[in-house]
Formats: C-alpha cells, sequence, structure tokens
C-alpha cells in the first residue's frame, strides 16, 4: 500500500512538476501576506499558563477589579538626591507634556499620558490632620502629660530647661508607677537624642544637619526616622537617604491588547527618559516593571530568532556546497525551505494566531529538523543519478527507496511536537502544535516541491561524486572490524553519564534567561540589591475593610514576607476611643509660643552634669534589680552624656555660644511646629475617602474591593525563597495571586508539560516506529540511539557545569524526534541492503550532514544575546551530536554484530 502511494506520487511529480512548483510557490506567498497581517505577539507569562488553571481564575477575578498590567518603573538613581528629585520632577514634565501626548514620530497606539497615570509622590499633608490618631492608646496616653513638660520649658526656653526637665523625669521614674514608667522609657531615646545633639555643637565647622528629635518623642527612633526621610523628600517615593527615587507609571489599555500597548508605549517612555537623561547626566535613569522585562524579553527573542534563522540559512548553504561538492542542488532545498517556512508561519497564524515566548523560535526547528529531510532525498537522488543519467528515474527511484524513511522521519517528527499537546501547558500546546504541522509541511514539501525543482533547475553536467569516501571508508572498516570493542566503549561513556547525570539541575530562575545587557535587566537587578521593595508582589482581593485590616496584620507576621502594603494601614486604628484623648491633649496646649533666651555653655555642662549623675544611678540601681528595659535605653543615655561633657568641656566657648544659640532656636522651632500639628488635630475619624486619592486607586477597586499588596523579603526570582513565599502567604490568603504565583505556576507547568511531552512523545514515536518496522529488534534499534544520545547529553551538562532552565528544557521533546530519526535512516537502509556498512553511501553521507546541518542551526542560537535562547542552542547543540555519535558509532557496531549472528532485524 505504501510503496504503490508513493509511487504514484513519483508519476505525479515527474508529469506535473511546474503546477506542483507553482502550487507550493503561491502557497507560500499568500501565506506570507496572511502572516503579515494577522500575526501577534504575546509577550507576558500569562498566556502560557492555561485559562482554566486556578491561578488564571484568581488573576482575573483581580484584573477585572483593578488593573491586567503591572506598573512601569522607572529608577532614577544618584550620589546627589536634589538632582535626583529634580529628574523625577523633569521626567514627569515630560511625561505630562502636551507636546508628547501625542507626538509624531511615536507609535500612535502608545500610550497617552495624564496625570493619574503617574505615581511618585505621597501628599503628607492630607495625614497631618489624624497625626496623633496613627498612634497606639498606650503611646497616646502617655502624651497626655505632655502639656505640663510644655508649660514647663516655656518658662526656660533653652537646653538648659530641657536638660533639667529631663532631671526631673528621671526623678520620677524611680518612684513612678509600671504604666508611668514606660512612658518615661519610652522618652529617654529622644533625651539621648538631644544630648548627642549638643555634644555634636562643640566639633564641626558649620551646623550639623538638622534631625527632628521632637518626632522621635511622638513616634519612636526607628519610625521617626522613616517619617522624617519621607517629609524632607515631600513624600516622594525614595531609598537609600535619597539615592534612588521610583516614579510608577500605570499601563492602561483602553483599546487593543496590553502587548500592542507596551510595545507602542515602552520606546516612548524611553524617549522621553533619554531626553531627561542628556539634562541630568551625573544621574542614572533605568526602566524596568514585569511589562518592561516581558517586552523586552520577546524583542530580544524576535532578533535572535531572526538572527538565528538568517544565519542558518547561509550555513545551509555552507554546508551543503561543501557536503555535495555543487550549489544548485543545495540551493533547491534551500528554496523548498523558505516555501516550508512561508507556509509555516501561515499555518501558524491560523492555527494559533500569535507567536509568544517559547513558539518565537519554531522557525530554527523547523529549518533545523527540515533540511535533514531535503539532505537524505538529495543524497539517495545523487547516488541514484550516477546509476542512471535520466533524472525522472532518479526522483522516481529516490521517492521508492527513501520516501519511506523520509515520510516516516517526518511523521514521527510532527507526532513528538504533537505529543506535546498532552502536556497541560498552554505554551507547550502551541508550540506543539505549530511545530507538528510545521513538519507535516516539511515533508510534503520535500516529496513534492524539490523533486519538482530537481527536475526542472539543473546543469548539463552535473556533478555526482561522493566526497571523501576513502576516509569515512576507513573510518567504518576500524569500528566495524571490533564490534564489541566499539560497542564496550559506548557502553562506558554511558555507564559513566548515568553516573553524573543524576547531578543535572534546574535553574528555575527566569530573570536568568535575559539578556545581561538588557536595561530592564539591569535596573530590576540593582533594586533587589537595594534596600528598595521588589517591584514584583503578591495580591490579594478583599471584599470589606475589616477582611484587609485582618489580613494585614496576619500577613506581615509572615517569615517570608518584607512588607504588607493596603489601605488599612492609611486608616488609624481604634479612632473611636483616641477622639477624646486628642481633644483634651489639644484643649490643655491651646496657641504656644516660645521666646528662646540665650544658654550659657556652663549652665549646659552643669546640667548635663547633674543629668549624668542622676542616670548613673538609675542604671546601677537597673543593673542590680536585672532590669534589662531599663538598662536598654539607659546605658545609651549614659554613654551620650559623658561623650558631650568632654566635648563640651574642651571647645571654643565662642564658637559653642553661637551654634548652642542656633540649636536652641531650631529646637524650639521645631518644638512648636510639632505642637501646631497636634493643636491641627480633627475631632472626627479618618475614612477612606480621606485618602488621596493616587493612593485610593492603587488599594481601592472599581467595584469598592480592596487590594492588599505582599511583598517578599527575600529574592523571590530564586525558587527556594518564592516557593517559601507563595506556601507561606498561601496559607493565610488561599485567593492570592499576581506576578509571584504566576512565576511559581509557571515554571512548574513549564517544566511538568515538557517532562510529560517528552514521554508522550517517545510513547507515540515507539508505536510509530514499530508499525512501520513491524519488528521489536529493528524498532529497538532505531530507538537505541536516541536513548544512549540523551544520557550522554546530560552526562555532557553535569560534567559542563550546564543546568537545564526554562528555556533549554524545551530540548526533552525535541531531542525526541531529532534522535529518533537518524536511527530510522540507518536501520532503513540496514534492511534495504543487509549491510552494516553506511559511511560511503548516502545515507551515512546524508545523516553526518543532517546532524551538521541540525547542530549548526540550534548552534546559530548562541549568537543571540538572550541566555535563555543560547541555553537552548548550547543544550540542543549537544544533544544532536551525541544522538549522531551513537547513530553513527554505537548502532552500525550492534548491527554488525546483528548480521553476523544472523539476527533478522
Amino acid at each position: 500500500m505504501r510503496q504503490r502511494s508513493l509511487t504514484a506520487l513519483a508519476n505525479t511529480v515527474c508529469r506535473r512538476p511546474r503546477l506542483i512548483l507553482l502550487v507550493g510557490t503561491v502557497l507560500a506567498i499568500v501565506s506570507g501576506v496572511y502572516t503579515a497581517c494577522r500575526l501577534e505577539f504575546k509577550t507576558s507569562r500569562n498566556d502560557l499558563i492555561g485559562r482554566d488553571s486556578d491561578y488564571w481564575r484568581l488573576y482575573s477575578a483581580y484584573a477585572k477589579e483593578f488593573h491586567s498590567e503591572e506598573d512601569y518603573v522607572i529608577l532614577v538613581e544618584g550620589d546627589k538626591p536634589e538632582r535626583n528629585k529634580a529628574a523625577i520632577d523633569t521626567l514627569v514634565q515630560g511625561f505630562l507634556s502636551p507636546q508628547n501626548n501625542p507626538r509624531p514620530g511615536d507609535d500612535p497606539g502608545a500610550q497617552q499620558f495624564v496625570a493619574d497615570d503617574l505615581f511618585y509622590q505621597v501628599d503628607l499633608q492630607a495625614f497631618q490632620r489624624w497625626f496623633l490618631y496613627y498612634l497606639s492608646m498606650e503611646d497616646l496616653k502617655c502624651l497626655k502629660d505632655f502639656p505640663q513638660l510644655v508649660f514647663v520649658l516655656q518658662h526656660q526656653p533653652n537646653v538648659s530647661g530641657f536638660l533639667h526637665v529631663a532631671n526631673e523625669s528621671l526623678v520620677q521614674l524611680g518612684m513612678a508607677g509600671a504604666d508611668r514608667k514606660k512612658c518615661t522609657l519610652g522618652f529617654l531615646p529622644m533625651m539621648t537624642t538631644v544630648v548627642g545633639q549638643v555634644g555634636d555643637l562643640a566639633v564641626g565647622s558649620g551646623p550639623p544637619e538638622w534631625h527632628s528629635p521632637w518626632m522621635q518623642a511622638f513616634i519612636g527612633p526607628g519610625d521617626s526616622d522613616k517619617a522624617e526621610e519621607q517629609m524632607k523628600w515631600e513624600g516622594y517615593q525614595t531609598f537609600r537617604q535619597g539615592k534612588m527615587f521610583l516614579l510608577m507609571i500605570h499601563p492602561r489599555v483602553e483599546k487593543g491588547t496590553p502587548e500592542a500597548l507596551h510595545e507602542a508605549t515602552v520606546p516612548k517612555l524611553r524617549r522621553i527618559m533619554a531626553e531627561a537623561q542628556s539634562q541630568f547626566p551625573e544621574t542614572k535613569i533605568g526602566l524596568t516593571g514585569e511589562p518592561v522585562l516581558d517586552y523586552d524579553e520577546t524583542i530580544q527573542s524576535q532578533r535572535d530568532a531572526t538572527k538565528a534563522t538568517v544565519l542558518t540559512l547561509i550555513l545551509i548553504c555552507i554546508l551543503f556546497t561543501v557536503g555535495f561538492h555543487e550549489i544548485l542542488r543545495p540551493l533547491m532545498a534551500v528554496i523548498t525551505m523558505v516555501i516550508v517556512l512561508a507556509a509555516c508561519m501561515g499555518y501558524a497564524t491560523l492555527s494559533v494566531g500569535h507567536l509568544n515566548m517559547i513558539t518565537v523560535t519554531f522557525a530554527v526547528m523547523i529549518l533545523g529538523l527540515g533540511i535533514d529531510l531535503g539532505i537524505q532525498f538529495i543524497a539517495r537522488f545523487e547516488e541514484e543519478l550516477k546509476k542512471s543519467p535520466e533524472r525522472a528515474a532518479a526522483v522516481r527511484m529516490t521517492i521508492r527507496h527513501t520516501g519511506p524513511s523520509i515520510v516516516t522521519a517526518g511523521v514521527t517528527n510532527a507526532a513528538a511536537f504533537f505529543a506535546m499537546g498532552l502536556s497541560g501547558f498552554r505554551g507547550v500546546i502551541e508550540l506543539g502544535i505549530i511545530a507538528g504541522g510545521g513538519m507535516l509541511i516539511a515533508t510534503v514539501a520535500t516529496m513534492t516541491v524539490l523533486p519538482a525543482l530537481l527536475l526542472l533547475v539543473h546543469r548539463q553536467q552535473e556533478a555526482t561524486r561522493i566526497p571523501a569516501q576513502s576516509i569515512a571508508a576507513r573510518v567504518e572498516n576500524a569500528l566495524l572490524r571490533r564490534p564489541a570493542l566499539t560497542l564496550g566503549a559506548c557502553a562506558l561513556v554511558t555507564l559513566f553519564a548515568v553516573y553524573v547525570g543524576g547531578r543535572v539541575r534546574f535553574d528555575y530562575n527566569v530573570l536568568n534567561l535575559q539578556s545581561v545587557k538588557a536595561e530592564s535587566v539591569k535596573t530590576e537587578l540593582t533594586l533587589l540589591h537595594a534596600d528598595a521593595e521588589s517591584t514584583i508582589f503578591a495580591s490579594v482581593v478583599c471584599s470589606n475593610f475589616d477582611e484587609v485590616r485582618q489580613l494585614q496584620s496576619r500577613l506581615a507576621l509572615l517569615p517570608a514576607v518584607g512588607s504588607v502594603h493596603s489601605i488599612a494601614e492609611m486608616i488609624p486604628e481604634d479612632q473611636v476611643s483616641k477622639i477624646k484623648i486628642i481633644h483634651d491633649i489639644r484643649q490643655a496646649l491651646g496657641t504656644i509660643h516660645f521666646d528662646v533666651a540665650p544658654d550659657d555653655p556652663d549652665e549646659v555642662l552643669k546640667a548635663l552634669g547633674s543629668l549624668r549623675l542622676r542616670a548613673n544611678a538609675l542604671a546601677r540601681e537597673a543593673g542590680e534589680h536585672g532590669d534589662k528595659a531599663s538598662l536598654e535605653v539607659l546605658i545609651p543615655l549614659t554613654n551620650a552624656l559623658a561623650q558631650a561633657q568632654v566635648k563640651l568641656k574642651i571647645a571654643d566657648r565662642t564658637q559653642l555660644q553661637s551654634r548652642l544659640t542656633d540649636y536652641e532656636q531650631r529646637f524650639y522651632a521645631d518644638l512648636e511646629s510639632q505642637l501646631a500639628i497636634i493643636t491641627n488635630q480633627v475631632d472626627r475619624a479618618m475614612k477612606i475617602e480621606d485618602v488621596p486619592a493616587p493612593v485610593r486607586r492603587i488599594f481601592v477597586g472599581r467595584t469598592g474591593k480592596f487590594l492588599v499588596q505582599v511583598f517578599p523579603r527575600e529574592d523571590i526570582w530564586e525558587r527556594e525563597p518564592l516557593v517559601k513565599f507563595v506556601h507561606d502567604v498561601q496559607r493565610v490568603a488561599p485567593g492570592v495571586t499576581g506576578t509571584p504565583l504566576g512565576l511559581y505556576e509557571f515554571v512548574d507547568i513549564l517544566l511538568r508539560g515538557y517532562i510529560k511531552a517528552a514521554l508522550w512523545a517517545f510513547l507515540v514515536i515507539t508505536i510509530l516506529v514499530f508499525v512501520d518496522f513491524r519488528n521489536a529488534y529493528a524498532a529497538f534499534l532505531t530507538l537505541l540511539p536516541l536513548i544512549v544520545g540523551m544520557i550522554w547529553m546530560v552526562g555532557v551538562m553535569v560534567v559542563g557545569g550546564i543546568d537545564f532552565n526554562p528555556a533549554n528544557i524545551m530540548v526533552l521533546p525535541l531531542i525526541v524526534g531529532i534522535g529518533v530519526a537518524y536511527g530510522i535512516y540507518v536501520v532503513q537502509r540496514y534492511r534495504e541492503t543487509h549491510e552494516a556498512t553506511f559511511y560511503t553511501k548516502s545515507t551515512g553521507r546524508a545523516v553526518v550532514l543532517s546532524a551538521l546541518v541540525t547542530t549548526f542551526a540550534f548552534a546559530s542560537l548562541l549568537i543571540g544575546a538572550h541566555r535563555g535562547i543560547r541555553s537552548l542552542g548550547l543544550v540542543m547543540t549537544i544533544g544532536v551530536v551525541a544522538c549522531l555519535i551513537a547513530a553513527l558509532a554505537l548502532l552500525p557496531a550492534l548491527l554488525e554484530t546483528a548480521r553476523r549472528k544472523g539476527w533478522k532485524v
């Protein structure tokens, strides 16, 4: 049946070569036009995950309520904070300028920025009216006696007066009850700060940088530093003491796809950033964020795949010319593959409609695998042409004898790809559909378009010489003279590869796949190594405010969580209980003003000495009673007092007097400003509507639901911290979603998907090979180069320190189809001739040339900047070479052994 079909095909090709070529050419042109008009590129990893997964269901609900795209993140970094701030302001002006929205030259689909799209500053003034409401009830009760302290200071408004008040506080500390004592101990860190500042007046050439000690008295030393930093930079998003500023821009998908928006908007962002960068050369302005990382990865993948495809075509031409000592027939094979590629692009557009980060490399795969079929055809055609100069007869004999191998190899490769459809991973399924159909197209074109070209285009005098036959014969004779020796050497290598293969590792970090030169990757790594929060976070959607408050508290306690942000941290707790206390404090304070009188340095020294004696006595008493809480604040105070005394005693009196006067003015002016904030507190609870609109837009959704953002403590691009973070958060909030969950699902499903695809491909190919040969031993020998080659590949990876990763794990199903093809060609020729010698025949030459072409096709991926694509090319190159050696060393030795023993194959 198969031979009759092949004979009928051969007759049709020989009778209608022009018609076949015309049909192929028209199909390629139509496919190219259709692809140019309809093919899309998907840049998001979410597009690689099936829509029926739990992650996709949760993410879709989150995206519907809030937004489907994470922010563009702009980092301004420099050693001069004021210039960094100016750069942020310039960027904001540029993004909002009418000249840029729109601007000729930008993509018409680029986002037209409005003020609501940008987030870089929080309006702190909006929160000042509820300043005291953020204090705990315990701290608030401690402030009840604060008006009394203020009235005492009004009678002696200088440093000595404050030190006397501090001394009196220590006197009362020894007699106070538990609650009063705790309040006084909370006041001591602020005393320590003031004493240190007074001591610093004796050193330096100018006034020291001002840090508010009174803010520390209200909200504690740690929180006061953060609050003062925010107030200093007017609510700008800063890190590292102003050396880093952040600007977030939210993508608005008003029409079209998110991918189209990013493709149009990212270049616009970079243009405006470049204009700002020229004005601030001392700063470094970088762009990152998940949409930018995905966009850059896709663009780099497309560029690398395009370069690799062009390089592969060039290398194929060179290899064909060298391998066949002829240029015309190799050119016909290349033309055939161009038609195949065009048809495959049309098929991909029709069947799937888009390419993604996985399927973008399919063209290189089809070139590397499809050209193998053409090599087999041309090699056998030359062999038949040598026997008979009549071209049609040579084509008929080639289709008849090599056609079965080509069809079997093409169909098994296609089956290996289609088996990916059983993987359960959307990205792998799409690759299987595209590449599987592509291999069927390549098989049909090899059996129709290529022979038609060979019949129509040829020289008068054609070369049919098989090059390097003598060298090949000597190598083959050495391997087959003692097949047992060859088999023993292969067995030793295989055992070693099995021994080390168990140590192969998988690198889960998808950031390691991208180009290290990409600006978005470098900016992301800069943020990871800084004290800034990660640009990726988990998202929990809550129905009501009470749920937000509870989750905020529970999530913040998790060891894997670095910080939690929601609308709840903007709304103070227990506000109703605090209203009366705050009202009473305001009423007791009234309007306060300090008429600062110049102080005498000697009086300050005397007050310091008295305070030191009191503090030392309390510290000794605390030590004797084992009072650790008191010692923790008293010891720093005694040390600061001792140092301040030493510094002031040796200071120049004239300079000290001037600095002391200046310090006192600032000290009491700061107290007045803090008291003004207190007296301006409102007598009502803060509501969600009181939170500034830019913050509300982040945390309150379209239908009134609330968002809780959960940031990791560690670098969750790495697998172990990611797993720990996801599991911890899921235990508290099972409905959590967001990028960390996407990464977790993406790599996990991808790994399982490719392993399942490889197993299914191997099973399908095993069945096809057995059905084709109808002989278990022949099927085993056909599959053996694949099995051994894969073992050798893993062994080489371990020895070479190469890890599997989300990009090169694609090798597993790919190598199944490639490796088995070599076994098919060799075993099929043995069944035809019953000889184990292949090197001097067209089959051996074609297998070697096919392997070299496939190797060069995947090795061409090594020129790319995308590290994932490079690693795919490297591992595929190793795998193809390993399968080739197994097919041309191990398999002939086994076949020779079978021939000598008379075993039927």
